[in-house]
């Protein structure tokens, strides 16, 4: 069955299912709920929508110049996002349920979701599904940040993303989230990076059924 809450400005389309995991996912548009509820029961796990959010403000980590420039720049309100997180919209959603948590992101909140990790201990696992790690100074930020987690990463990337012929800040996104996935890797962090067909604009909906495949080990 499906809950739809309104938290905080946030759009919150919710599966419950009989199991202490939950995976948060913060989505750029709204998913099928007839979907979400099959994925909650197919890997037993609560499954949370996440939409509504300010994508280029609440999602970056620090100010930064937007592609393509003329487009106004990146605010960078990630940390406060993650405040209304924790403190707001999570205890809503989850009630008194002590839950396993993943968090998973697509695109901007595929860097969110790993940024959000190293900055807190309140996700278990992360999920990011062409993350936007050309994000100025973001590898070399994590680099410099990057602790050991008990829990596990999951990354996949269009094998179509990047190269000569779009936009310069994205041409590298291919070697930088293997860049990130060896950064995770050398703190000894179990990660997963899988290819996968398609571009970055590709439907999210069988990718994150991919994903939550891989964190639960049902397939």
């Amino acid at each position: 069955m499906i809950e739809t809450k309104y938290i905080g400005g946030l759009r919150c389309m919710v599966a419950h299912a009989s199991s202490e995991q939950i995976c948060h996912i913060l989505s750029p548009i709204e998913q099928n709920p007839l979907q979400v509820e099959q994925w909650s029961r197919k890997y037993g796990i609560s499954v949370a929508i996440i939409t509504g959010m300010d994508w280029d403000n609440d999602l970056t980590p620090w100010p930064a110049q937007n592609v393509p420039p003329t487009e106004p720049p990146f605010e960078g309100h990630a940390a406060e996002f993650l405040r209304r997180l924790e403190t707001e919209v999570i205890p809503a959603i989850e009630g008194d349920i002590r839950y396993t948590r993943t968090l998973c992101g697509i695109s901007l909140s595929g860097l969110f979701a790993l940024w959000a990790w190293m900055k807190t201990d309140t996700f278990a696992n992360i999920g990011s599904l062409s993350g936007s790690f050309w994000y100025e100074g973001f590898t070399q930020w994590l680099s410099a940040n990057v602790r050991p987690k008990n829990g596990r990463a999951y990354f996949s990337l269009g094998t179509k993303e990047g190269g000569p012929r779009g936009p310069v800040p994205f041409s590298r996104i291919q070697e930088q989230t293997r860049e990130v996935v060896a950064t995770l890797a050398s703190e000894g962090i179990a990660c997963t990076f899988e290819p996968v067909a398609g571009t970055h604009f590709a439907p999210p909906g069988p990718r994150i059924e991919k994903m939550l495949g891989r964190l639960t080990g049902i397939q």
